[in-house]
């Protein structure tokens, strides 16, 4: 308990500066915890509200255009993340100018990106005939679908440069501020929800009020880091450094790699069943995969916070607080990941009932193979967070692009042959083939070697 505290510890030993991490961590993950209980909260009245309010086609539409913007997640070029690596680099070698390079490289260089995707889709919006793409069929969705997809897409390119500042926060450890403003935008979405809703408004206004409010959150909370806690990060010309663009580039490419794959394994399932079952086969998936979306949320706020406390570990060459971290955090995340998936997939029927009446109806299958991939996602997670925090990348872009393509493959032909499931189904033969016996080979490996003898991390031998 006495890492519940907000007064740091001494960190001028190695015991202290273990104890530190995992304070720092300890704050996230229960922050992490209050944040995902609120998007729960928030997802819990959404839904339902949304599902009555739209209909279950127009319903499978949002799902639809969510999934898509998703699978385009990895238009940051993996920046955010290598930012993040950079800051916990930086962080371990107290180093503020470093941080500040890191800072404003990362703000124009995703600033740039930004403008030039808002082009391309300036240019090609009008060419594409939007209702017949996403195969809606009502009169009112065939006029909805394409203003929702503008809507959508201008909330995800502010999002890619708004998006800096959690990430800064993440690599000084201080998940807990992000994670704070994140609750917010949860709690803003919902409001405007609620006004939209009591207004008749149009699919593009619901869009809107969704995506819109995480933004503001972002803007909200970059002005308060930036001008008011760290004024010396604030991004600036002078500070963009050839040398730290060539480092967030080679590594955010290879991160790029994995939010690709990642985007496949979790994003493509409701373009997949869209395109072969119909937007209202998405519906009757979407929802109860949303249910199960409890288990990697609980995991993730476990784990998720050791992503910068690993790298900065790394820096100062702590190698038994990294192993001794990793076999806590994959033991832990194991029991909750099963534990979880246990009860959802019990009583998930009935949960559902309750949740979003009548409407939705999934078969047992649907809800084993869902409770499998829960645990199955949070087990392959906490490994990736350990391998991310040490900048081990290369090893894991090999294992996502011959996941990827077997996981589409899979999914799409499973879907064809026994319906809804089988696009889970698919993720499951992919994720233990593919990821599962490498990750496993590369955790006991690591746990009986440790570090090279080198600064040099195990990534660059692959």
């Amino acid at each position: 308990m006495k890492l519940f505290r907000l007064r740091p510890f001494e960190t001028g030993t190695a015991e202290g500066r273990s104890q530190e991490r995992y304070r720092r961590a300890a704050l996230t993950a229960i922050s992490s915890g209050m944040v995902k209980a609120v998007m729960a909260l928030t997802l819990f009245v959404s839904v339902p509200l949304t599902l009555h309010y739209l209909g279950t086609e127009r319903y499978g539409l949002w799902m639809t255009i969510s999934a898509v913007i998703g699978v385009l997640g990895f238009s940051d070029l993996g920046i955010n993340n290598s930012l993040m690596n950079g800051i916990a680099k930086a962080n371990g070698r107290d180093d503020q100018q470093l941080a500040k390079e890191y800072v404003s490289s990362a703000f124009f260089l995703l600033t740039l990106v930004a403008l030039c995707l808002g082009i391309a889709f300036a240019i090609a919006y009008p060419w594409i005939p939007w209702g017949t793409f996403f195969r809606v069929q009502s009169p009112q969705a065939l006029a909805e679908a394409g203003p929702a997809v503008a809507v959508f897409a201008a909330c995800f390119l502010l999002s890619i440069p708004a998006g800096i500042v959690s990430r800064v926060q993440a690599g000084y450890q201080e998940g807990l501020a992000a994670n704070l403003w994140a609750a917010f935008g949860s709690i803003f979405a919902l409001l405007f929800l609620l006004v939209v809703i009591h207004l008749r408004g149009s699919l593009s206004f619901l869009v809107l009020a969704m995506a819109g409010a995480p933004i503001l959150a972002l803007a909200l909370n970059s002005v308060v880091q930036f001008c008011i806690r760290r004024p010396w990060l604030f991004p600036s010309w002078r500070s963009v450094k050839a040398v730290v663009l060539k480092n967030l580039l080679r590594l955010g490419f290879l991160f790029l790699i994995l939010q690709l794959g990642g985007a496949i394994a979790f994003s493509s399932d409701n373009i997949v069943i869209a395109r072969i079952l119909g937007p209202e086969a998405v519906t009757q998936y979407s929802v109860p995969s949303r249910l199960f979306s409890l288990v990697t949320l609980a995991s993730s706020f476990i784990v998720a916070p050791l992503w910068p406390a690993y790298g900065e570990a790394l820096e100062r060459r702590d190698d038994a607080w990294i192993r001794r971290t990793l076999l806590r955090s994959l033991l832990i995340v194991t029991g909750v990941s099963v534990a979880i998936s246990a009860v959802l997939v019990t009583f998930g029927s009935v949960i559902i009932r309750l949740w979003v009446g009548q409407s939705i109806h999934p078969s047992t299958f649907l809800l084993v193979a869902l409770g499998l991939w829960g645990v199955l996602s949070s087990i392959s997670s906490t490994v990736a967070v350990f391998l991310n925090g040490l900048s081990v990348v290369r090893f894991q872009v090999i294992i996502a692009v011959i996941g990827a393509f077997m996981n589409i493959v899979l999914s799409v032909y499973l879907t064809r042959r026994i319906g809804i499931p089988g696009v889970i189904c698919g993720s499951i033969v992919s994720q233990v083939l593919v990821t599962g016996f490498p990750y496993f080979w590369y955790v006991q490996r690591y746990i009986k070697n440790g570090l090279p003898a080198q600064r040099v991390t195990v990534d660059e031998k692959f």
